[in-house]
């Protein structure tokens, strides 16, 4: 009869999950909560909350990453810490280019009085998350105690 070891995770580990889940999981699916709200108090407001297109497809992303999330919280199957990765660098790509897109284009955000030129410096806080999260999730998802987690 053969004992199990029991597996811990680094606490490095449930930083980087935990950093992907919320920042790249439930953020983006934030709009939706605002959508099943409006209809759920029957205070249709009239604002596309979601986006459209774009805005759809960052939602699925979203619930994706989250699932990889979940996954890799648990640590099975063996190929989800490859999967994780996958999903933040292609959220983080896909943040970059809504984030070009809203610097060159109209805003997108409803406005409601005023003007949107103080925009630009608010975007410009989001380039530190848009880097630093990824660099950090990759750098200790390929560090040995994670890997070693994943066996």
């Amino acid at each position: 009869m053969s004992q199990q070891q029991r597996r811990y995770r680094p606490l490095g580990l449930m930083i980087a999950i935990a950093a992907t889940a919320v920042g790249y999981g439930l953020l983006p699916m934030f709009p939706l909560l605002l959508v099943a709200w409006s209809n759920l108090t029957q205070r249709l407001v009239g604002i596309d909350f979601i986006g459209g297109t774009l805005g759809w497809l960052a939602v699925g992303l979203g619930a994706l990453t989250l699932v990889a999330s979940v996954g890799a919280w648990i640590g099975r199957p063996r190929g989800v810490r490859l999967f994780l990765l996958g999903m933040v660098w292609l959220q983080t790509f896909f943040g970059a280019a809504r984030w070009i897109a809203s610097l060159s284009g109209a805003p997108s955000l409803p406005e409601v009085s005023g003007t949107f030129s103080n925009a630009a410096p608010w975007l410009l806080c989001q380039v530190p998350l848009l880097t630093l999260v990824p660099l950090y999730v990759t750098w200790y998802l390929n560090r040995a105690p994670a890997r070693q987690f994943y066996r």
